[in-house]
Order: C-alpha cells, then structure tokens, then sequence
C-alpha cells in the first residue's frame, strides 16, 4: 500500500492518540489529543511555489549516479520564478526538495522514519517543495524566490543526501 508522507505522519498521529484519551480519561485536564491532520508548511523564508506558466525561465538539472544533480549550482535573481526541470538519468529513484538546511535536515529525518516505519510504501510527497522523479522520468517544480541568500535542492532517498547528492541556489538580490 502506498502511502503519501501526510499520511503516514497522520498515521503515527494516531497511534498516539489512544494512550492520550486514556490519559484524560483518567482525570488529565490538561492532556488535548494532536490533530488528526498536520499542517504542512506552505510559506517559506526564502521564496514560495508558483505556477509553471508564470516562470521567467526554466533550469534543467539532471539527477545522476553517483549521487549528484547536474549542475551543482545555479544563481537566480530575487523575485525570479524558475522551473526546475528535473530529469533522472539514473536506474533508481531521486526526489527533489527546495529549502534551507533545516528544511533539508527535517525531510531527511522524515524520509529515514517512514522507511523504518515500512520500506514497501512509496515516499510520496506532499511538500509543495519537494518532487519524486522515477528512473528516467523527468518532473519540474516552479518556484518564485523571494529573498537574497542561499538555498539548497536535495535528494533524501536513503542515504542520497549523506553521500553528496545536493546542490546549491545562489539567490541575488
């Protein structure tokens, strides 16, 4: 069975909320159970996603073995929308996140907890920055960016990321 990462976060949720009723059950006024869903983010400090017909142009990268997207580096101006158009040159599955180091650090966390939790589900995505591009598959993501800095794009495949398989965003103001 496949299941997007909302739901399996929704799913852990879940499982936590029987000992947290049985907790208030017991006279715990405090205790209020989690939320059956989870807000997934959709502002960010650094830009915001956009329709692909609004892109000022589009960026090719390729995700390659061993472990690298093709090119490391792009530079973008502030307030640019870009298409990134992902192709996987490569016999296995990538994926693709647009975020800062904690954004990229979160995901891998989330990546490596749903592949203990069953290795048979797909990680799907349901980030509005993230995509999946199966083996030989090309995706695209548009994105607007906001804010002059850094930003990086990720793989978090098992063990992808670790191994170097990210890139870097040079946003120009």
């Amino acid at each position: 069975m496949r299941m997007s990462s909302r739901q399996v976060r929704t799913r852990v949720c879940s499982a936590g909320l029987v000992p947290l009723l049985l907790l208030a059950a017991c006279g715990g006024d405090d205790a209020s159970p989690p939320s059956d869903t989870e807000e997934v983010q959709t502002e960010f400090s650094f830009g915001e996603p956009a329709a692909a017909s609004a892109a000022d142009r589009t960026i090719q990268l390729e995700a390659t073995s061993p472990f690298a997207f093709d090119p490391a580096d792009v530079t973008v101006a502030v307030g640019e929308t870009i298409t990134f158009e992902v192709t996987n040159t490569d016999a296995i599955a990538h994926d693709f996140l647009i975020g800062d180091q904690d954004a990229q650090d979160e995901h891998e966390v989330e990546m490596r907890e749903m592949e203990e939790m069953d290795a048979e589900s797909s990680m799907e995505h349901g980030d509005v920055n993230a995509l999946e591009v199966p083996a030989g598959e090309t995706a695209s993501i548009a994105w607007t960016f906001t804010e002059a800095g850094t930003v990086l794009y990720g793989c978090h495949q098992p063990g992808h990321y670790a191994a170097g398989m990210v890139g870097e965003v040079t946003v120009e103001g």
